[in-house]
């Protein structure tokens, strides 16, 4: 840990972490890939009563637990965190978390090479991993019966798998789907000592009503990774949300 400042300190810690013999599924479409190229897997692929595994539920890749090859991942965690006494007026906390992540490979199967989700989304990548991603926050602590805070959230844009040069990712894929755009949010809330007992919080999480990026859910951004056209376990799928809650003490 870092202490510049007496009232600012800072934290960076470097990740390199590797996992052998992962126990996982296969993507989809690396299993779809590799029995049309090298003629291995087709007995995961079931194709409806049309030749094909999206015009109905007939058609599916089977999806079993295997020993699979690597997993490894490599990055930075950055963290700030700084006091200022404002006297009078109270106190101001602001604090920053950020994460920049350099790789995220997978070797699916032993011996068949690497592929690198990091800032990818997709069939075979999943959820998206923007390569950069922070949450900044401050908190102003009054000295009367109210605090407010103020936080934003930040993620970097992300291409789809289908575009990367590596053999194991690289497919068709059409322009929507091509990159889900970076996203800033702004949120606001506050509490209020109404009595020693009772305390009211309420807030606005995206303020601005920031649409999350839309992608094909057909295809890309379907089950079971996304739902709604996008993924609401990253972006804010509802847009503004309003909360308040009250605590009271006996």
């Amino acid at each position: 840990m870092l202490q510049p400042l007496r009232n600012l300190s800072a934290t960076i810690d470097f990740f390199n972490i590797k996992v052998d013999k992962v126990i996982g599924t296969l993507p989809s479409a690396l299993v779809v890939q590799q029995c049309v190229t090298v003629g291995t897997f087709c007995d995961l692929v079931h194709r409806d009563s049309r030749g094909t595994l999206w015009s109905s539920p007939t058609g599916f890749v089977t999806a079993t637990n295997l020993n699979l090859g690597k997993l490894s991942t490599t990055g930075l965690d950055v963290a700030l965190n700084y006091n200022q006494n404002l006297s009078a007026y109270g106190g101001l906390g602001l604090s920053f978390l950020g994460t920049y992540v350099k790789s995220l490979k997978t070797e699916p199967i032993p011996g068949l090479g690497e592929y690198d989700c990091a800032g990818y989304f997709g069939v075979t990548c999943g959820t998206p991993i923007p390569k950069w991603r922070h949450k900044m926050r401050a908190v102003w602590t009054t000295p009367w019966i109210f605090d407010l805070a103020l936080t934003w959230r930040h993620m970097d844009s992300v291409k789809i798998d289908a575009s990367s040069s590596n053999a194991l990712l690289a497919g068709d894929y059409v322009p929507i789907q091509a990159e889900m755009g970076k996203r800033d949010y702004f949120d606001i809330s506050g509490s209020v000592n109404l009595t020693k007992k009772i305390t009211l919080r309420a807030g606005v999480n995206n303020v601005f009503d920031k649409d999350p990026p839309i992608g094909d859910s057909t295809g890309v951004v379907g089950a079971p990774f996304g739902n709604g056209n996008t993924y609401p376990q990253v972006y804010d799928a509802l847009g503004r949300k309003i909360f308040a809650s009250i605590t009271v003490q006996f």
